[in-house]
């Protein structure tokens, strides 16, 4: 037992000595890298409805079911799947006039209904035909609209590639002038990757926009970003 020990003390004593005397840690060059790839929108999300206005709360809700009831019939006519429909939102709001009753409790004088629907078009060619009829369906609110890609993993991939190939050329480049060579990867760390957020239709803008006498409204998809960001460590060789 006691020899045991003693070995177990000596061995103990070598890694010691072997940490202390270790060889010192190698240069290294840490650089971050970043690639951007840009895409032509495949689908839209439109979130669109109906707000409607009565005395009552049941007439309010039936007239918003009339209205919206036509509007999923406009969709119905350009095959729009119900996988590509969600509720988005549904509200039922009193109006209050505060002037019929000055320093006591308001009166109820009518009710809101909104509904929404938020609807996926996979034909980009057909998203101002749409918008139009939902338009003439009877739909008066249009509260975003953003143009989007199915293959956003492919598409982040792609431009992590670039971002890794950026990381070795700026890698390269501070080694040339430092007159040393970039050696094996120490390690590699994902600073981000995701679609650069496009300016939307939204709210006020959307309600404005569709006020206009227009079918098919015209729509401008333009073109997506995606980036990547990549942290790089190298070692440096002599």
């Amino acid at each position: 037992m006691r020899l045991r020990l003693l070995g177990l003390l000596f061995a103990a004593t070598l890694t010691c000595h072997a940490a202390d005397t270790g060889e010192p840690s190698p240069a290294v060059v840490s650089v971050t890298g970043t690639g951007a790839v840009t895409a032509v929108p495949n689908m839209a999300l439109v979130t669109v409805g109906v707000t409607s206005q009565e005395s009552g709360a049941a007439g309010a809700v039936a007239a918003n079911n009339r209205s919206m009831a036509a509007l999923n019939k406009a969709l119905d006519a350009f095959d729009i799947a119900e996988r590509d429909r969600r509720s988005s939102g549904f509200s039922v709001q009193p109006r209050y006039d505060h002037r019929r009753n000055p320093g006591g409790m308001p009166e109820i004088i009518g009710y809101t209904v909104s509904n929404r629907v938020t609807i996926r078009i996979r034909d980009l060619d057909s998203v101002g035909d749409v918008l139009g009829a939902v338009i003439d369906s009877g739909g008066n609110t249009i509260d975003s609209l953003q143009f989007g890609n199915e293959d956003v993993d492919e598409l982040l991939d792609e431009a992590r590639q670039l971002a890794i190939k950026n990381a070795r050329h700026k890698a390269e480049l501070y080694a040339a002038a430092a007159s040393v060579k970039v050696g094996r990867v120490i390690s590699i760390a994902e600073g981000g990757a995701a679609a650069v957020p496009r300016p939307q239709l939204r709210g006020e803008a959307a309600r404005i926009a569709m006020s206009a006498d227009l079918s098919p409204v015209p729509i401008a998809a333009g073109e997506n970003e995606f980036k990547a960001t990549i942290n790089v460590v190298y070692e440096l060789e002599q």
